[in-house]
């Protein structure tokens, strides 16, 4: 008799999906059965599901965007669920093997009628309890992944066929025992060689997937939020990567780019998967050049890979982003988004666009990243719902851009209506959840509520403890953000002692030279520079520069900031020459990393005014002052505290100095009328 396999799905969705995987499973030996619920809103059904699960041998469950059919009283042992969600929560009790296959939102569905929101909102918690639970599940995008993913439950399956004739298996081990005693040894080695053989192709087959999925939950990573640090991007990557993979993290992140550097050169493999493997072994200069290959070669195939070459596209976006090269980033994501179709496929074509307001976040085009996501957010909502992970991750980062943009109010206003959404949806402890209330305390940082900051950011400490540990790195990277709110109260012996203490766990934990051990440092620092000790912060500002420039490069941001900051530390100290060269230096390779209108080139340009007009340089001084101003005003807008404080500087030093009076007179008097004033 041939073992059964409970297919679980909701019918009017996923009735042709379930019937591919049915004679998939036919094909593999086994007997597919389902209980058909379509249509069916009345009537109890939970005993004779039960009935037809305590039959089978395992549940294959197919887990799509629909909730489906409910029961008419709310179930006593798992609360309000479908019927569908009823089939696998019986099923784990019953200690039964359950294959959840989480299928992707851009899935093709059969034709059906939208459900009302509240039940739509039902089934993205609960895709999202799997997602981030300890159940093994599949994520698949179409359905040739589908059928695939089922072909290799094999080995899975054939594990409940053994344990079915676990009887006989044991009688033919036996007479097989009796009879070949004497060979028993030769047998026994060839077997665990074999085994090995097996369990080594197993491991590259999860290998060749995990560099095939590794740069889209990179990227995935990095939007889910805005400002992490490289390490922190890749430890969530390789996070989530094992757990759709169902393999050890640490082990993944061990074998992974050994095994992309053997892909990357193998003859056998394509373009696009030696573009892959370049990528996961961090060869991104590569990694773009392969990918272009690979695109221009799928759009050249006749008939055109539309698809792959889109694939492509964004993989040289990513590398290129990777490299900091955000025009090259930005031309990548262009040429990808031409190839999709707003109304042919709203989803995929906010996907690229969101990678594209996310390169100009980065560069700090922050009204322009505004402009896009707002749209993003307004599909998302529309095909997704309001409560969906991808719609309030796009509020996420709208809510960033706004506080880039000195939109305060507006962005605390939206941080909180995000974070009240994220703890429904996803409970308060989920790390995204989590994520929104550090956010919300650095909107009220920005906008000076340093008292309801320091609350705030306690309570995500707690909770961060709680959750992930004491010396979790999100945990600490909690402590960092209460220690600078600590000082931006003015706490300043209290700030210094909480960052020396974070910079202690931190060297514990990650190792003196991780980012984020840095980064400590680097607040370290300017906690000193806050209680006037200015030369003790000029000396730990220069041990940083030094460990990030053999860490990051010289031309790195990171870097880049502990530079600017060690300047404003020799400035403080009445060094305005060394102030005015650091500045200099510093400003030359801002404007060739991030561009002469990112806001922390501009930054620099501002201090190396600073230290212009400290000189005595008034003339080069109020010219800098003219140039920060106007660059202000078309990057950040008119009313940005950045540009109104550059107004003030200029009006003050056309008000004052001897210099540029003469040069500026009529435009002196009006600017020292407005600053009076």
């Amino acid at each position: 008799m041939r073992p059964i396999i409970f297919i679980s799905a909701v019918s009017r969705e996923l009735r042709s999906a379930r019937q591919l995987v049915a004679n998939t499973l036919q094909l593999l030996g086994y007997e597919p059965d389902w209980q058909d619920i379509f249509d069916t809103e009345e009537g109890e059904l939970r005993g004779m599901i039960r009935r037809r699960i305590d039959e089978s041998a395992g549940v294959v469950q197919l887990v799509g965007q629909c909730y489906g059919a409910e029961p008419p009283t709310i179930d006593e042992q798992f609360g309000r669920v479908s019927y569908t969600q009823y089939e696998a929560l019986y099923a784990k009790q019953r200690g039964k093997k359950v294959w959840y296959l989480l299928l992707d939102p851009d899935f093709t569905a059969d034709p059906h009628d939208a459900e009302p929101e509240e039940r739509r909102a039902l089934q993205v918690a609960y895709r999202e309890r799997i997602r981030v639970g300890d159940q093994l599940y599949h994520p698949l995008g179409n359905s040739e992944e589908l059928e695939n993913k089922v072909l290799k439950l094999r080995d899975d399956l054939a594990a409940l066929r053994r344990r079915g004739k676990q009887w006989a298996v044991g009688v033919i081990a036996l007479l097989v025992l009796i009879a070949g005693l004497v060979g028993w040894v030769i047998k026994h080695e060839v077997k665990l060689g074999r085994e090995q053989v097996a369990m080594n192709a197993k491991m590259d087959r999860l290998l060749a997937q995990g560099i095939a999925q590794y740069p889209s939950a990179e990227a995935k990573a990095r939007e889910a939020q805005p400002g992490q640090k490289p390490k922190q991007i890749e430890e969530r990557a390789y996070a989530d990567l094992a757990r759709n993979l169902g393999v050890d993290a640490r082990t993944l992140r061990e074998k992974l780019p050994a095994f992309a550097e053997q892909l990357k050169r193998s003859p056998d493999a394509t373009t696009y998967e030696r573009a892959n493997a370049a990528f996961v072994a961090k060869d991104y200069a590569e990694a773009e050049r392969l990918a272009l290959n690979a695109a221009e070669e799928a759009q050249k195939a006749d008939p055109s890979r539309i698809a792959d070459a889109l694939k492509a596209l964004e993989l040289a976006g990513w590398s290129a982003q990777n490299r900091i090269d955000y025009a090259r980033a930005l031309d990548h994501f262009h040429a990808a988004v031409a190839l999709t179709n707003r109304q042919r496929d709203a989803l995929e074509w906010a996907r690229v666009q969101y990678e594209i307001a996310f390169v100009l976040y980065d560069q700090g085009h922050y009204s322009e990243a505004e402009t896009i996501v707002r749209d993003i957010v307004s599909i998302r909502e529309e095909v997704l719902g309001p409560e969906h992970p991808d719609t309030l991750a796009s509020r996420n980062i709208l809510a960033n851009a706004l506080t880039g943009e000195g939109k305060y109010a507006e962005a605390e206003a939206e941080h909180r209506e995000v974070l009240k959404l994220r703890e429904k949806v996803l409970g308060p402890e989920h790390p995204d959840t989590l994520g929104s209330r550090n956010n919300l305390a650095n909107a009220l940082d920005s906008e000076g509520k340093y008292a309801e900051t320091e609350s705030e950011y306690r309570a995500v400490l707690k909770l961060e403890e709680k959750v992930l540990g004491a010396e979790h790195p999100d945990t600490l990277t909690i402590r960092n953000n209460l220690a600078n709110a600590l000082r931006g109260e003015g706490k300043y012996a209290e700030a210094e002692a909480e960052h020396r203490e974070v910079l202690k766990l931190r060297e514990k934990v990650l190792g003196a030279e991780h980012p984020d051990t840095l980064g400590s440092r680097n607040n370290l620092a300017i906690a000193l520079a806050g209680e006037g000790k200015y030369a003790e912060a000029e000396s730990e500002y220069r041990a940083v520069v030094k460990l990030e420039e053999k860490v990051h490069g010289a031309e790195h941001p990171d870097t880049l900031r502990s530079r600017n900051n060690l300047a404003n530390a020799l400035y403080a100290q009445g060094k305005y020459a060394e102030a005015e060269s650091e500045n200099r230096a510093l400003l030359k390779l801002a404007e060739k990393v991030l561009g002469p209108e990112h806001p922390d080139t501009l930054g620099s340009r501002n201090n190396l005014a600073n230290a212009l007009d400290s000189e005595g340089k008034y003339a080069e001084a109020e010219a800098e002052y003219r140039a920060v101003l106007k660059l202000r005003e078309k990057v950040l807008g008119p009313e940005h505290p950045d540009t109104l404080r550059s107004r003030d500087q200029r009006a003050w030093i056309l008000a004052t100095c001897p210099e540029a009076k003469i040069r500026n007179g009529s435009e002196a008097m009006a600017l020292a009328t407005n600053l009076c004033e």
